[in-house]
C-alpha cells in the first residue's frame, strides 16, 4: 500500500508542472483554470497545516442501496482529489445519502449540523430539491443532478446538461448546410424536455421543425409507425404509383417518336426501382432518443424510403457508448459528446478503484477540486465558483452559470460502422465565445407535429411533352398536402389538407404493351431489427 501512495505522490509531482498561466483577454474572460493541477499545497502523504482557518466539506452519496456502485465511485475520485490536494486543516465528512425518503431529511440535519463550508452531492435531482430547501442559501452545495429545475440558491452541478448537445448539434447542422429538420423523441418526461429544448433551439437558429414525432422506448410498432408517417411513406409511395401509371399508359395509348419513347421507358425503369417519390420537406432528423432506438428508427426510415442520402442524421449525447457506433448503415451520422476524460485522471482513479473511471467519477473529481479550489482561492465564493473565464476539468473545460447549470464544452463524433466514431470538431477549450445561448428552464411541453409539407405532385417528377400534360387523362394532383403558410405561427394547430389523386377510370388495352405494375419490392434487411408485413 506504502509503495501505491509513494507512485501516487510520483504522479502528482510531475502533474505540478502543467499549471497554465492565465491570459487574460477583453471583457474579462480568460482562459480557464486548469484545477486538475492548481491548489496543489500536499508536501506529505497527509497534507500540510498552512496555519489558516479550518474548514469544513461536507459529502453526501449513495454509498449503500440500489445506486451505491454509482456513490461510491464518486466517493473514490473525490477522495482521489482529497488524498493530492488536502490540508490537514480541511475536514472531509462523508454521509451515506441512499435516496431513501424516510431517512432523507434526518440525513441532512445531521450533516448540516456540522456546519458544513461546502457540500459536494447528492447524486439524484430529488434529493438535490429537498437539499436545495433545507441548507443556508449562502451555503454551497456541489450535486451531480442533470436537471436544471433542481438547480439555484447556490446549489449547482457539474454533471453534463444532457440538452446542450442539442444545441451543439443543432449549430453544426446549420454548418452543415442544413435548412429544415424533424425531430424524433422519446414519449417520456425526458424526451418531452429534450423536445421542448429542440424546439427553442430551432427558433434561435433559424432551423424550422418541419415535423415533431414522439415514439414509445423500445416498441417496435410505435417506431414503426413513426417512421412510416416521418418518411411520407403514403404519399410518396402514392405518389410512383401515379407516376408509373402515366408513363405507362402514354406508352400504352400514345403515338410517340422513337426518342421519346426510349426517354419515356428510361424514366419508368428508374422510376420502378423504388417505391417512393417526391422530395422531402427537411434535409435533417435530429434523433433524440438513445442509440438503440435511433438505429431503430433509422432502419424503418430506410425500409420507408429515407436514408441519410435523403436527409442527414444528428443525435445528442445519448449516443455515446452505444452500439449505433457499429452500424455500418449509420455512417456518415453525427452527434455531440464530452471529450474523453483525461489520461492522468483515468491514471490515478485506476490506480485507487483497480478500474478506469465512467463520466460520473470524472463529474465528482472536479466536484472535488471546485470544493478545494474554492477553499483555498482568495476569491469570494461567488466569483470563483461562478468564473466566467471557467475551469479546465477531467473532460475539457466547463464553468457554472449563476444558475447553477454547468456548462459543458463538447465535440463533435462522426459514426463511421468501424465501433469507434471519428472526432469531427474537437471541443472548444475556452469561453471567449459563448458557448451556449438557450436557457432550459421554464419549458413547456410541445405537442406533436404532423409534417408541414406542400405534398408532391408526381407530375413535377416526371418529364412527358407538354402537349400531353394537357390531356386530362395524364394530368396529376398533390397528393399528401399538410402545409402551414410561412407568415403563420407554426404553433397553431391546423387540420390536413388531403389532395387525392386523379380518379380518372378511363382504361385502354393493348396486346402489345400493357400498364406496367408496380413490382415488389425485395424487403432483404441489413440491419438488426426484423420487419413483419
Amino acid at each position: 500500500m506504502a509503495n501505491k501512495f509513494l507512485i501516487f505522490l510520483g504522479i502528482i509531482l510531475a502533474g505540478c508542472g502543467a499549471n497554465q498561466s492565465m491570459k487574460t483577454v477583453q471583457n474579462g474572460t480568460s482562459v480557464p483554470t486548469d484545477i486538475q493541477s492548481s491548489y496543489l499545497y500536499s508536501t506529505s502523504l497527509y497534507g500540510s497545516d498552512d496555519g489558516g482557518p479550518a474548514a469544513n466539506i461536507a459529502v453526501l452519496l449513495p454509498m449503500t442501496g440500489d445506486a451505491k456502485t454509482v456513490g461510491n465511485d464518486i466517493k473514490t475520485s473525490i477522495e482521489t482529489a482529497f488524498l493530492r490536494k488536502t490540508k490537514q486543516n480541511i475536514k472531509v465528512s462523508f454521509f451515506d445519502f441512499p435516496n431513501n425518503k424516510e431517512t432523507r431529511r434526518e440525513t441532512i440535519y445531521t450533516m448540516l449540523s456540522t456546519n458544513p463550508d461546502i457540500i459536494i452531492g447528492p447524486l439524484f435531482a430529488e434529493d438535490a430539491v429537498v437539499l436545495r430547501d433545507m441548507k443556508p442559501s449562502k451555503t454551497p452545495a456541489i450535486s451531480f443532478t442533470s436537471d436544471v429545475n433542481a438547480l439555484g440558491d447556490n446549489l449547482i452541478t457539474t454533471n453534463l446538461i444532457p440538452t446542450q448537445s442539442i444545441e451543439t448539434i443543432v449549430q453544426q447542422m446549420q454548418k452543415d448546410g442544413a435548412k429544415n429538420m424533424i425531430v424524433l423523441a422519446p414519449d417520456d418526461n425526458s424526451g418531452k424536455h429534450m423536445a421542448a429544448v429542440a424546439d427553442r433551439v430551432s427558433s434561435a437558429y433559424n432551423m424550422p421543425i418541419k415535423g415533431l414525432f414522439y415514439y414509445t422506448p423500445g416498441n417496435s410498432d410505435s417506431i414503426k409507425d413513426v417512421s412510416m408517417r416521418a418518411s411520407m411513406y403514403s404519399a410518396r409511395s402514392a405518389a410512383n404509383n401515379r407516376a408509373r401509371e402515366v408513363l405507362s399508359d402514354i406508352l400504352t395509348k400514345e403515338s410517340l417518336s422513337s426518342q421519346t419513347r426510349r426517354s419515356l421507358r428510361n424514366q419508368l425503369e428508374k422510376i420502378s426501382r423504388t417505391e417512393t417519390l417526391g422530395d422531402l420537406p427537411y434535409d435533417a432528423i435530429l434523433f433524440l432518443g438513445s442509440g438503440e432506438d435511433s438505429k431503430t428508427l433509422a432502419s424503418f426510415l430506410r425500409y420507408y424510403g429515407v436514408g441519410n442520402r435523403d436527409a442527414a442524421f444528428y443525435g445528442t449525447t445519448l449516443w455515446h457508448g452505444s452500439d449505433i457506433a457499429s452500424d455500418f448503415t449509420m455512417s456518415g451520422a453525427k452527434y455531440a459528446t464530452l471529450p474523453e476524460i483525461s489520461y492522468n485522471f483515468i491514471s490515478l482513479y485506476n490506480m485507487m478503484a483497480g478500474k478506469d473511471p465512467d463520466y460520473l467519477a470524472a463529474f465528482g473529481y472536479d466536484a472535488a477540486n471546485l470544493a478545494l479550489g474554492m477553499l483555498y482561492s482568495q476569491k469570494n465564493q461567488d466569483a470563483y465558483l461562478y468564473d466566467p473565464s471557467g475551469y479546465m476539468g477531467t473532460t475539457g473545460a466547463f464553468r457554472i452559470q449563476p444558475s447553477g447549470e454547468s456548462e459543458r464544452a463538447l465535440r463533435i463524433m462522426e459514426l463511421n460502422g468501424s465501433g469507434t466514431a471519428n472526432v469531427f470538431i474537437d471541443a472548444p477549450t475556452n469561453f471567449l465565445n459563448p458557448l451556449y445561448n438557450i436557457r432550459t428552464t421554464n419549458l413547456r411541453d410541445v405537442s406533436e407535429r404532423e409534417l408541414s409539407t406542400r405534398g408532391i405532385n408526381p407530375g413535377d417528377y416526371i418529364d412527358i411533352p407538354d402537349e400531353l400534360r394537357r390531356k386530362s387523362a395524364y394530368k396529376t394532383k398533390t397528393i399528401g398536402a399538410n402545409y402551414i403558410s410561412d407568415t403563420e405561427d407554426q404553433e397553431q394547430t391546423y387540420a390536413p389538407v388531403q389532395i387525392y389523386e386523379s380518379t380518372d377510370t378511363e382504361t385502354v388495352s393493348n396486346p402489345e404493351f400493357e400498364t406496367a405494375k408496380p413490382e415488389a419490392i425485395s424487403r432483404s434487411y441489413i440491419d438488426m431489427v426484423e420487419i413483419e408485413e
